[in-house]
């Protein structure tokens, strides 16, 4: 099992930490005095008290900053639970009390009082309380979450810029998609339109894709453009390139960072939660959440989400029908865990979005009025994806967990596009309409061992992981029947519409798998600390075996592929100079795939060639208690991609590789709850995106297209003490000039830009059912503007959006 590190919360009174493990051992007997053969080296108290609960069975509550910090001895022989935990306190300062037959407080006594009868604050244990890190103050980020084959880690003991987003953040902002959480994150801007299909954005200035985010730690599991929100219990953020410590995604990971879902699991209270949804123009949906546990000890587990939404949307000509359900079900017994889970989501959007290309020679134009659909009303996305993931984990020995998983994902897809472009500064396009069908399939399996030990005064914590991924894709272009390259005239700021083609959806039913993945890796990570836990050094390396091919069509042919095998190494260390202060600097590297060149150039199904991603990393963390505060530097190198101009006017171009990018910067965040009623939550990222070594050093010391100097956010919730339950909100989202190629003129550039968005929330009761009324206005001030411009195209910002939910707990 996963360890969880506690962390230290200063000035937190009355915040318990709750550590609910191993529920399946007869509990009331053990109460009673059953002995157990204990067998414990000296360790950290924290991780005494976890595996004492694991291995009697019950629950054990204590206050984090009481335990962080001592030492519990070694302990051997037949002992009881409440023997052991005498033993293991017995130098702390701290005293034990029973509070039932299979749940222990470990506490400071009280000034005066005697050891028995004092009363605690009400404690709620949830049932993966000793596997999901706690949230942190506030409650919109969490205290730690997964670093890969790593485990759980704490914040304040990673050595890497982290993030990990909860449930109760998504639901307060009414997030549909990914890029809406991120929208947090100052170092993160969506590069592919809002309420689009594709969960495109930029991390660190670099590119990543919706389909290369981890789900519960394994890769190809998402869906190929993006994976609905709702059974998402956490969205983990990590900083850089991550290959080493999660494996690569089958269809290339972003030099910028990694993401992943964590998925809900069902709590010991019963869950059952509707939520009904508004967007302008008239989109409605419905989200059901329920959760329950079953047997003696509620070893059993379910929680299904299920949402549907479908309307038009503030762009006009757009409207979106998406569904979703999600099955998780887990079992937790003495020694065994067991884990199961099961998606579907089918998203259908029509209307087209406000991206388009942009002829190489022009200057780009004015942005048009943000509720402006210049694409063709006909197009549009339909896309279906279902995944089963299947994991069980067993505890052969104390602090020692075995495990193993598998899971396989298919995503079948098909566009009926228009690929336009603008041909000159009065927003004069020309299109070309499209047949897409597109199917990936993806199987991942994974086998770990993980454990804790001593040597000395030195902790370990060892990882040890193998996997393998085997990936399919397979994609046709289909020209249009009566539509010649260029047949769609149209304008940026007066379109014209024409009518649907008259075609028949290819499909992708039959389509054949034109592209092959095959990937394997060994991975060994150890977390030592030593010098009472205030010295954290990470050391790992992952041996990776990379093979790509491309296969003609129809007559499935090898033309194109390679393979490649590199050991990638990382190492981390954390210091911890003072209570909450933690200083950490850090080396990693990846071998990436180099993808294959989409459908938007002219090389379109070009296997680019694997790749190296270095970085490193340094930086401070302060934790003030309810308020943390992070400063990091960055240095990633990565070859470049470049699109080279068609000498045909309004020709596609050419994607090739040419040169090094290296992205370095400074990422300033904050978040937590500086004072009562009162949350922030955002930061500054300053970037310095340059090229290096290109041919013949023509683009040497130029601007990376893409990557604006600095982006910032910042938001805020307001608690109105007048007003119970009722909480205000607002954000500013601010991001400077950024070139969407690299001449790096002004002409060539999108201007900056800054969007506010506002919002509020009440927390009542209709009768006896708890209600949440939610409202968000994105873009407040309908402020028309280029969003990005990075991949060669063009991304409106989104127009004024208001979003109403009401949340009903029964």
């Amino acid at each position: 099992m996963n360890e969880q590190t506690q962390h230290a919360r200063r000035g937190r009174p009355g915040k318990w930490t709750v550590l609910a493990a191993g529920m399946m051992l007869a509990l009331n007997a053990l109460a009673q005095g059953t002995a157990l053969p204990i067998d414990m080296p000296a360790q950290p108290l924290d991780r005494a008290l976890q595996s004492l609960a694991r291995q009697g069975g019950v629950q054990i509550v204590f206050v984090t900053e009481l335990a962080a910090a001592r030492r519990a001895p070694a302990l051997k022989g037949s002992l009881t639970v409440r023997e052991a935990l005498d033993r293991l306190i017995a130098d702390s300062g701290l005293v034990v009390r029973a509070r039932g037959l299979d749940t222990y407080t470990v506490e400071r006594p009280e000034p005066g009082a005697a050891h028995t009868g004092t009363t605690l604050d009400t404690v709620t244990v949830t049932a993966d309380a000793d596997r999901l890190p706690r949230a942190y103050a506030g409650g919109q980020v969490a205290t730690g979450g997964q670093l890969g084959l790593l485990g759980n880690v704490d914040v304040m003991e990673t050595p890497f810029n982290v993030t990990r987003y909860t449930s109760e953040l998504i639901e307060n902002q009414q997030a549909a998609s990914l890029k809406d959480v991120l929208d947090n994150d100052p170092s993160v801007r969506a590069s592919a339109p809002r309420g689009g299909e594709s969960d495109q954005m930029t991390i660190r200035g670099f590119e990543f894709n919706g389909r290369e985010a981890l789900i519960n730690g394994m890769l190809g599991m998402a869906d190929t453009r993006g994976t609905m929100l709702e059974a998402a219990e956490r969205i983990e953020i990590h900083k850089g390139p991550s290959a080493m410590l999660n494996g690569v995604s089958p269809w290339g990971s972003s030099a910028g960072g990694s993401v992943n879902y964590v998925l809900k699991r069902a709590g010991d209270t019963p869950l059952t939660r509707l939520t009904t949804s508004y967007a302008n123009d008239s989109q409605l949906g419905a989200h059901l959440d329920l959760g329950r546990r079953f047997g003696e000890k509620k070893e059993f587990g379910v929680r299904l989400n299920a949402v549907h939404r479908d309307g038009d949307l503030a762009v006009d000509h757009t409207d979106n029908r998406e569904s979703m359900a999600a099955l998780a079900l887990d079992y937790r017994g003495e020694k065994l865990r067991l884990f199961g889970d099961f998606g579907y989501q089918d998203r259908l959007l029509h209307g087209g979005w406000s991206s388009t290309r942009i002829s190489s020679t022009i200057a780009i134009p004015e942005a048009p009025e943000a509720k402006l659909n210049s694409k063709q009303p006909w197009e549009f996305f339909d896309g279906r994806s279902r995944y089963t993931m299947l994991r069980a984990e067993y505890d052969i020995a104390p602090n020692w967990t075995v495990g193993a998983a598998w899971g396989d994902n298919t995503s079948d897809e098909t566009y009926l596009q228009n690929v336009d472009t603008i041909n000159n500064v009065n927003g004069n396009k020309t299109g070309t309409p499209y047949w897409i069908p597109a199917q990936s399939k993806n199987t991942t399996k994974e086998v770990s061992i993980k454990g804790m030990f001593d040597t000395g005064p030195v902790s370990h914590t060892l990882s040890m992981i193998a996997s393998k991924n085997q990936a399919a894709r397979g994609q046709l272009t289909y020209n249009v029947t009566g539509c010649a390259t260029g047949c769609l005239r149209s304008n940026l700021y007066t379109p014209v519409y024409y009518p649907a083609p008259n075609a028949v959806d290819p499909g992708s039913d039959a389509l054949q798998m034109t592209t092959r993945y095959d990937y394997s890796g060994f991975a060994v990570a150890d977390i030592m600390k030593m010098l009472d836990d205030r010295l954290i050094v990470m050391l790992g390396a992952r041996k990776q075996k990379l093979g790509f091919q491309n296969y003609a069509y129809p007559s499935g042919a090898a033309t194109v592929g390679y393979t490649k095998d590199r050991v990638s190494p990382s190492l981390g260390v954390v210091y911890k100079l003072l209570p909450g202060l933690s200083a950490y600097g850090s080396y990693i590297e990846s071998l990436n795939p180099g993808g294959t060149v989409s459908t938007f150039y002219a090389n379109a199904g070009l296997v680019l060639p694997p790749y190296i991603t270095k970085q490193k990393e340094a930086g401070l963390k302060y934790d003030f208690g309810t308020f943390t505060t992070t400063a990091s530097l960055f240095d990633v190198s990565v070859p470049s991609q470049l699109e080279v101009p068609s000498a045909v006017t309004g020709g596609r171009p050419t994607l090739a590789q040419d040169g090094k990018e290296r992205h370095r910067g400074l990422e300033l965040n904050v978040y937590g709850e500086p004072m009562r009623g009162v949350r922030l939550l955002g930061g500054l990222m300053l970037l310095d995106a340059t090229m290096e070594k290109t041919q013949d050093g023509l683009n040497d010391g130029k601007r990376a297209r893409g990557a604006p100097r600095a982006n910032l956010n910042l938001g805020a919730e307001w608690d109105v003490p007048a007003i119970t339950g009722l909480t205000l909100t607002g954000r500013a989202v601010h991001t400077t000039r950024e070139y969407i190629d690299v001449t790096n003129t002004q002409a060539r550039s999108i201007p900056a830009w800054t969007r506010y968005d506002l919002g509020a929330r009440y927390a009542t009761k209709a009768g006896n059912t708890p209600m949440v009324l939610r409202l968000n206005i994105d873009n407040v001030l309908d402020k028309n503007y280029w969003a990005a411009a990075s991949r060669g195209v063009l991304t409106m910002g989104s127009p004024r959006t208001v979003r109403l939910s009401a949340s009903f707990d029964f």
